[in-house]
């Protein structure tokens, strides 16, 4: 074809060559020998080097640090399988330390490995600030059981609704806290599954002792690993002896938030400590006992992850001893009301004013908007009102304000203003169409149209003339 042809004229490697210096991931291409062939701009920039200097030289004389056993460059060109998330923690011959999780592939021609490309995305930031969470949450583990949950606030009083849905959650939960059963809670983001976690743990037998939580959606699955389990000193180039989360949360609870993100490697490691009660950090032989109590939270419905095989089934059973599905908020526009006003009292103390609640078409608007974030879009906007309002009440015309998100979008779009000429204005088009799908649908035939409408021929003829509408 000639679109095929004239892009293989296009695709030249110089070409090929500029693409990849415009990505935001490390390009390295070796030859057989593990000779540098291709080193991209981006990984220029996070390793310190200049294309120049590492050309043409080998891997491990640029990386002296890499063992052979460790290069993953050396691995996919000696057996041409691909390695795929894998870290990796290593200095430069400057002395610079880098960190990366890199994907390696083997560059093939007629069956015969010719060499090897590697994606590296750096992580030495992220990673960096993660271990110093370690370490913070080490620190609390070591102080007294008082300040070790500073940061934990919330129990079931805390949570508001007098939805049937709600308060039957809240009496599932509250039996629920008193045993040492894994619980699954599943809810769109914004429905508030964190507070629901954190208010079991504060109701239940264990509350003196840790509560620590892990987004797994927020680190790599082998960065993730460590940081659950622990590593050995050893385990890979750099690596200490420190215990995971999984250690020191013992005793108390993990809230494991986003599981549906975790891999299936990592969910066998979990699966194993759920069965028996044990872990075993990266790079060690020895399993730890650990007591923890495990919640996991998911924003996408079992069912649809089972199905697709990104949650393993007998997780899922271990996990969903208990499970509680928190309905999203449109699913409880009762409990509208209240959430309002808590965050106007919320926002009334921390801001210092004086609003005394919302105008009668507000509430409708309130009641009619789906919430797509739920309760956390609520009071994103009630934060949001309140900067612009200094007491009464918040009115239609203040929501102008808002300068962001799928309500503001919904205001300007979808919610009429009923008053004056728009209103009669959009009573008029309304009108008027409902009158000309039913005389197009009877192909103009006036009688089954006004039959139709469920009215007398001579009134449609009426509205006909009112709307100047013509026979169809």
């Amino acid at each position: 074809m000639p679109g095929q042809h004239d892009l293989k004229k296009i695709l030249s490697l110089e070409i090929i060559k500029n693409i990849f210096d415009t990505l935001d991931e490390g390009i390295l291409i070796v030859d057989r020998e593990c000779r540098i062939m291709f080193y991209n701009r981006t990984l220029s920039h996070f390793e310190g080097l200049d294309a120049d200097m590492v050309l043409g030289r080998t891997i491990f004389e640029v990386f002296p640090s890499i063992t052979t056993e460790e290069s993953t460059l050396y691995q996919v060109v000696k057996n041409g399988k691909p390695i795929k998330g894998r870290f990796q923690q290593y200095f430069n011959y400057k002395g610079k330390q880098i960190k990366t999780v890199n994907t390696t592939i083997p560059i093939t021609d007629m069956g015969h490995i010719i060499g090897a490309l590697e994606v590296s995305r750096d992580i030495s930031v992220i990673l960096d600030l993660s271990e110093k969470v370690v370490d913070l949450q080490q620190g609390f583990g070591r102080k007294s059981a008082r300040t070790r949950n500073v940061g934990l606030k919330y129990n079931f009083d805390n949570i508001i609704g007098k939805s049937e849905g709600i308060q039957d959650i809240i009496g599932i939960l509250k039996k629920a806290s008193q045993t040492t059963s894994s619980i699954l809670l599943y809810g769109e983001t914004g429905t508030g599954k964190e507070l629901f976690a954190q208010s079991i743990h504060n109701a239940s037998p264990r509350k003196n002792m840790p509560f620590i939580a892990q987004n797994c959606a927020t680190l790599p699955e082998s960065i993730l690993e460590g940081i659950l389990f622990g590593t050995t000193r050893g385990s890979f180039t750099g690596a200490v002896d420190k215990p995971g989360l999984f250690e020191q949360a013992d005793g108390g609870t993990i809230l494991l938030d986003e599981i549906n993100n975790m891999g299936p490697a990592l969910q066998t490691k979990l699966l194993r400590v759920l069965q028996e009660g044990v872990i075993r950090r990266l790079g060690d032989v020895t399993d730890i006992p650990v007591d923890v109590r495990i919640i996991a939270t998911t924003n996408e419905r079992p069912s649809e992850l089972l199905e697709s095989g990104r949650l393993k089934q007998d997780l899922f059973y271990r996990l969903s001893v208990i499970y509680v599905e928190i309905p999203p908020l449109r699913e409880r526009r009762e409990d509208i009301w209240d959430l309002t006003h808590y965050f106007i009292r919320k926002y009334n103390e921390k801001f210092n004013k004086n609003i005394s609640g919302i105008h009668e078409d507000v509430v409708k608007i309130f009641q009619e908007y789906k919430w797509p974030g739920n309760v956390r879009e609520l009071e994103h906007v009630i934060e949001a009102l309140m900067n612009y309002v200094d007491e009464g009440q918040i009115k239609r015309e203040h929501l102008r304000f808002l300068s962001f998100g799928a309500f503001k979008n919904y205001v300007e779009k979808e919610t009429p203003d009923f008053t004056g000429v728009q209103f009669k204005k959009r009573t008029f088009d309304y009108e008027k169409n409902l009158i000309i799908e039913a005389i197009k649908s009877t192909r103009g035939n006036i009688t089954k149209a006004a039959q139709k409408m469920g009215m007398k021929r001579q009134l449609l003829q009426y509205y006909m003339k009112k709307y100047g509408i013509r026979r169809l």
